[in-house]
């Protein structure tokens, strides 16, 4: 099974707490990351231990996975670990103030469980892409 550890950042003028409002979110995924189509909450409360079932779609193919808070400093960290679907690993938000308002980052570490059959290679650099476009989305609802 691939291993991966892909990033993407982007800067952000805003304050760190009006993009954890939205990053930080659960609910507004839907409205930047391209993936997810739904989610259910299944723990309401951003504290470790809580969880969110999300449901979209990956090459064409309906998915879901669930998340549970490992680790949250807000409106700096977030770190989810992630489960019961395509990708088994770690996902991490990270919002930190910077000459132009914050730079936000996400960062995916673990392995693909339905593709684990190809290459790291194959699978970083599409991942690498849809976490960037994800993040100008994100940036244009902060700042819009």
């Amino acid at each position: 099974m691939s291993s991966v550890d892909v990033a993407a950042d982007i800067e952000i003028a805003a304050d760190p707490a009006d993009i954890a409002a939205i990053m930080f979110d659960p609910a507004r995924e839907k409205d930047w990351i391209q993936a997810v189509q739904s989610v259910e909450l299944i723990d309401p409360a951003l504290a470790p231990g809580a969880k969110v079932r999300h449901h979209g779609s990956l090459l064409g193919q309906q998915i879901s996975w669930m998340t549970e808070v490992e680790t949250v400093h807000f409106p700096h960290v977030l770190t989810l670990r992630v489960s019961d679907g395509p990708f088994e690993g770690t996902v991490r938000y990270e919002i930190q103030r910077s000459g132009g308002g914050s730079r936000a980052r996400v960062r995916n570490v673990g392995s693909p469980t339905s593709l684990g059959f190809l290459p790291a290679a194959m699978i970083e650099g599409p991942m690498r892409s849809a976490m960037a476009a994800d993040l100008v989305r994100l940036k244009a609802l902060v700042e819009g």
